[in-house]
């Protein structure tokens, strides 16, 4: 099956609005989390350091904004009968749930905990070790259309220590840290596992469908999108890992596919 893949150099917010609306079915966001600080928190016992991006830092009016604007383009875009997912955590996830709860034909059909067995320690030491992410899987009705849902693929293709093969997928995903095996291509700070994401495509879209994410990073998406017969739109602000997005889409020691096509854009 041919599949292409769009990856866009820019800012979501001036990028999205030139994206056609209800001309994709599928959006995977995973948004700046506003956990930042301008100088990261380091242990002794770890190589480890907290977050510390120019990227992840915004006042909490700027937050909301920011959020509000995302997600209301995000969901013009999304056909109807379409999935919205957001990824987060405690910093950012009940801000983007109540937005989306204040928007007409938005219905927010589950919440998700991802667990991280193998989470990072708490270097202060002062709370619970954070040990999980939450992800919420919105869909956008309306015109006699509501949201897909692959029901039997979840109960096949979807297993770990909390959800045996064959039975309903619970709403809690054990899923480890993204291995060092998938980061052979560069360095990115929020870098998602694969799994995680073959999960939420294989759930809501068919093959030949069409998955965005906004807030593309090393590009996981999208290469999880090429592997099971998807196309895909991503869009990422910073310039410096659009390489590692082209390698992994296009890894040097297999074959290109042939089939798949690449297009890069940049303003």
């Amino acid at each position: 099956m041919r599949t292409t893949h769009k990856i866009i150099i820019g800012d979501a917010l001036e990028e999205l609005p030139k994206i056609p609306s209800e001309s994709v079915d599928l959006v995977f966001a995973d948004p700046p989390y506003n956990m930042s600080k301008k100088r990261g928190l380091g242990w002794k016992y770890s190589k480890h350091i907290t977050m510390q991006e120019e990227w992840d830092i915004f006042s909490k009016d700027e937050y909301f904004q920011f959020n509000q604007k995302w997600i209301k383009e995000c969901l013009r875009v999304l056909k109807h009968g379409g999935s919205l997912w957001v990824c987060g955590s405690f910093h950012n996830i009940y801000q983007v749930g109540f937005i989306l709860q204040h928007i007409e034909n938005v219905k927010i059909n589950n919440s998700i905990v991802w667990f991280k067995p193998n989470a990072q320690p708490n270097i202060t030491c002062r709370f619970f070790t954070e040990s999980t992410e939450h992800l919420i899987w919105a869909s956008k009705n309306g015109n006699g259309k509501k949201w897909k849902f692959n029901y039997e693929a979840t109960k096949n293709l979807i297993e770990d220590r909390l959800n045996p093969k064959g039975k309903q997928t619970r709403n809690v995903w054990a899923i480890p840290l993204t291995s060092k095996e998938e980061k052979w291509a560069g360095w990115h700070p929020t870098q998602k596992p694969m799994e995680l994401l073959r999960r939420i495509i294989l759930s809501c879209t068919d093959e030949g469908d069409t998955v965005l994410d906004p807030f593309l990073g090393s590009g996981t998406t999208s290469v999880v999108a090429k592997m099971l017969n998807r196309n895909s739109i991503g869009i990422e602000k910073e310039k410096k890992y659009l390489d590692i997005i082209r390698k992994r889409l296009n890894p040097p020691q297999r074959k290109i596919n042939e089939d798949t096509l690449m297009e890069v854009s940049s303003d």
